[in-house]
């Protein structure tokens, strides 16, 4: 069996949750498992079975050295969107696997992905213009349909869960100081819905994020709550009898798998302004609440990562300043709560169809390929 390095962008939950999907499979293969990685990121692969974790800011360059050592160890890296410890496993001539699940997104792609020996695109939102654009220039791409956990579907309870995600990325935003979206949309929530009519309702987002969440709001009638584990958040989200998330792709994309109801909150930044355009466009948005339907729709293609994450939390700031928009924001939220009926059809039928007009779940086939690469560099 082979000893893997696994490593994941400190980006909110999105990247971690695609790795441990992954990380899953390779565990009941036998192989020794082990992460680097930081803030929400090492939050999330704390609660999986790693044979050693390794607190390390791979963005940090004061880092360098203690990343180079771990890597040092690895039979093969595997990294979801964390480019630092890619270039390190390069230069030490390690075999290297890249997990892309915002193929779609990217205006650029590094150079140093070219010329690995997988590149894993995930299938997800209209990506045609990076695969012209990228398609040829890198070497070994593999694409597959959406990587989610391989789900054990739960009997619903009367419960109800609200998910902020991992709520920040620390290099490009910071809750309590860049955004104060966890605690704007919880009063928001809290003041306009009636949440007697669940029997539970979750809250569930980082461990910093629901610690000052729990300050702010200790007479709430809100649990919160980590879930856990990655597992347990999918477990919630397989028995909830509606769940209201940000629109990011993971829980997206679970939540489609699943058949679970979802309300997408207005996004938190900026790839989940795009995919809540998207999904709107592709009817998978029956219950969403956008910040452009109370604000200018902001024109996001073509610009920088930096520019359009500045331009969210601009949008961001002014929902925060406006007691207007904030109830007009849960009023519409209040009433797809209780319409509930109305829209969940079509939300769980275009879902489903969703996932399976991109080939249906990828985790296993990424797992496979990863496996295919072991065997070729000698590890059985």
């Amino acid at each position: 069996m082979a000893k893997l390095v696994l490593t994941a962008e400190n980006f909110a939950f999105g990247p971690i949750g695609k790795l441990l999907d992954i990380a899953k499979l390779l565990k009941d293969q036998g192989h020794k498992l082990i992460f680097a990685g930081f803030g929400t990121a090492l939050q999330l692969a704390e609660g999986f079975p790693f044979t050693k974790i390794y607190k390390i800011d791979t963005d940090n360059p004061a880092s360098k050295d203690a990343l180079e050592k771990v890597i040092t160890q690895a039979d093969l890296v595997i990294s979801c969107m964390d480019l630092p410890s890619v270039i390190v496993a390069k230069r030490l001539g390690k075999p290297v696997v890249w997990v892309d699940c915002l193929f779609w997104f990217w205006e650029y792609i590094p150079e140093p992905l070219f010329d690995i020996d997988l590149y894993v695109r995930e299938r997800s939102l209209k990506d045609r213009v990076n695969e012209l654009k990228y398609g040829t220039k890198i070497k070994n791409l593999f694409s597959v349909g959406p990587i989610i956990p391989k789900i054990m579907h739960a009997e619903r309870k009367s419960k109800a869960l609200i998910s902020f995600g991992g709520g920040e990325a620390s290099y490009w935003y910071k809750s309590g100081i860049d955004s104060n979206y966890p605690f704007v949309m919880t009063d928001i929530l809290l003041k306009n819905v009636d949440w007697s009519r669940f029997e539970r309702t979750i809250v569930t987002t980082s461990k910093r994020i629901l610690k000052e969440l729990s300050k702010r709001f200790p007479l709430s009638p809100f649990k919160f709550s980590t879930c856990g584990s990655h597992d347990g958040f999918i477990k919630e989200l397989s028995e909830s009898e509606i769940v209201l998330i940000t629109p990011g792709l993971v829980t997206s994309q679970s939540v489609f798998e699943l058949g679970t109801p979802a309300i997408f909150l207005p996004p938190s930044n900026n790839s989940q302004y795009l995919q809540l355009n998207e999904f709107r466009k592709l009817g998978l948005a029956p219950a969403s609440v956008h910040l452009s339907d109370f604000l200018p729709k902001l024109e996001l293609r073509g610009k920088s990562s930096q520019e359009t994450t500045k331009l969210v939390l601009h949008q961001l700031r002014e929902l925060e300043q406006s007691p207007e928009i904030q109830t007009g924001v849960g009023i519409r939220i209040c009433e797809l709560v209780k319409n509930r009926q109305t829209w969940s059809s079509a939300f769980i039928n275009n879902g489903r169809n969703f996932i399976d007009s991109l080939g249906g779940n990828g985790v296993q086939a990424v797992t496979d390929k990863i496996t295919q690469l072991l065997f070729a560099n000698g590890f059985h």
